[in-house]
């Protein structure tokens, strides 16, 4: 029953100083302009960020097993160019609209992939670092939690559509049910959702209803570590290894096995994340999945 879901939810309440090889520009949250704080550039953007945590243990952090996505370099540098504005003719980068419930949204026929998390989670500025380069399209950020409360489309060169979902927890919208959770019951073209999990913190108790919530739909997601510019590398790992304990304590059967880490802010893990976007919309072939 969808209002189950959104019932338990609420109970549970609780400058880059230089440019990129793939993107020309960062988004960086009013909240973070107002800190003022000093952003470390990242010295290779095309690599999965958690390569870099691997050292600290002996044995694998993703076991063998687990790693299902494994793109080349070049792979990874061929999907981020997707995001990159360039002037062939019939290719769109545009905000398409927003909308209170599937319902009365149009039915396109290209892919959808959705982002989804608790409020302040980061969902919008992580499609503003996508959207870094294209001047003229904006997403809208705020550092007040459950700024989102519609569902906000983005086109990509009109091979596929990104759609911003409000938040759940604090000040997550009355109509969550008839909007989101009608959304991931219905949208056909919904190739995957990205699960949005704070990584200075791991996974808490609202994030693993929003995740009860997918398995019971049985909609394909991926989850994703936002905010790894934030934490410390021991608390990333850890934040890491909750998301793979609770994977497998909950037999998450339509969680994809590896997770993802992603800032918004250095741009470290993007590419990475992009070309799994790529790759599941149907745009990118992966050599190694062949």
């Amino acid at each position: 029953m969808i209002s189950s879901s959104s019932a338990r939810l609420r109970v549970l309440i609780s400058y880059l100083p230089q440019s990129w090889s793939c993107l020309k520009s960062l988004h960086m949250s009013s909240q973070q302009q107002a800190q003022n704080r000093q952003i470390i550039p990242v010295s290779d953007l095309f690599t999965n960020p958690v390569d870099r945590l691997q050292p600290m243990l002996q044995i694998p952090i993703i076991p063998n097993s687990d790693v299902s996505f494994t793109p080349s370099r070049e792979e990874i540098e061929a999907a981020s160019i997707l995001f990159d504005p360039q002037n062939v003719k019939g290719e769109k980068f545009q905000f398409l609209g927003s909308w209170p419930n599937p319902h009365i949204m149009p039915k396109w026929d290209v892919p959808e992939v959705a982002f989804i998390g608790k409020s302040n989670v980061g969902k919008s500025s992580l499609l503003a670092a996508m959207f870094a380069q294209i001047p003229d399209l904006e997403v809208k950020v705020s550092k007040k939690p459950g700024h989102t409360k519609l569902m906000n489309v983005f086109n990509v060169k009109d091979m596929f559509h990104l759609v911003d979902m409000p938040g759940y927890g604090f000040n997550m919208p009355d109509h969550f049910e008839t909007s989101v959770e009608a959304y991931l019951k219905s949208r056909r073209n919904l190739t995957r959702v990205f699960m949005l999990i704070d990584a200075t913190s791991g996974p808490v108790d609202v994030d693993h209803i929003g995740i009860d919530m997918m398995e019971d739909m049985a909609v394909p997601y991926v989850i994703v570590l936002t905010k790894i510019d934030l934490a410390r590398p021991s608390t990333l790992l850890r934040s890491v290894v909750s998301v793979l304990k609770f994977r497998d304590e909950t037999k998450a059967h339509s969680c994809f096995p590896q997770p993802f880490l992603v800032s918004s802010m250095d741009g470290e893990g993007l590419a990475f994340l992009q070309a799994f976007i790529a790759y599941v919309t149907g745009n990118l072939k992966i050599k190694s999945l062949s």
